[in-house]
């Protein structure tokens, strides 16, 4: 039988943040992996899986909730304690080298069907609301996402402003 727990929305958030990609589904599971760490055993991952850095996708020897990146921007390096700090300091980086216009002309920012990057309102092409964003020179960047997929988003996105961006390390 399923109970009905009501958290305030930043403990929400900070358990959404929480949530290991293409593992976790609901919350219960990011409430169920932090039970299980806590009791001692091994976490599980469903089926009988233990989270281990393997895994859990350990990419380009960094695990994915791993804090911290490091990125070079034609030459200038940006690092980053946050996702949201790496997505505001790629935005300030390109509206300061005069990409302001080609970013505006841009908006929204799409990333997929139901999904933008960044847009002029924080809501997604399906009508839901951006969960977690940051306001960067009149504009909302979606800030809810791993280092890697922000990595490679902001890159493409640099691409198309003729800047390029590469992953350092962390």
């Amino acid at each position: 039988m399923s109970q009905t727990i009501v958290v305030p929305d930043e403990l929400y958030a900070r358990l959404a943040a929480l949530a290991r990609p293409f593992q976790d589904k609901e919350p219960a599971d990011v409430v169920r992996w932090l039970v299980e760490s806590k009791e001692g055993g091994a976490p599980r991952a469903g089926a009988g899986q233990a989270l281990t850095p393997q895994t859990l996708g350990v990419l380009e020897g960094r695990a994915p909730r791993e804090r911290g990146a490091v990125v070079d921007l034609d030459g200038v390096v940006i690092k980053a304690l946050t996702v949201p700090d790496l997505c505001a300091q790629v935005m300030d980086f390109l509206h300061a080298k005069g990409h302001g216009k080609k970013l505006l002309e841009l908006a929204p920012y799409a990333t997929s069907s139901k999904r933008y990057l960044y847009a002029k309102s924080p809501v997604h092409p399906n009508g839901n609301e951006f969960f977690s964003s940051i306001k960067s020179h009149g504009l909302f960047v979606e800030t809810h996402k791993n280092y890697k997929t922000a990595i490679g988003q902001l890159s493409q996105l640099a691409a198309k402003c003729g800047v390029k961006l590469s992953y350092k390390g962390n």
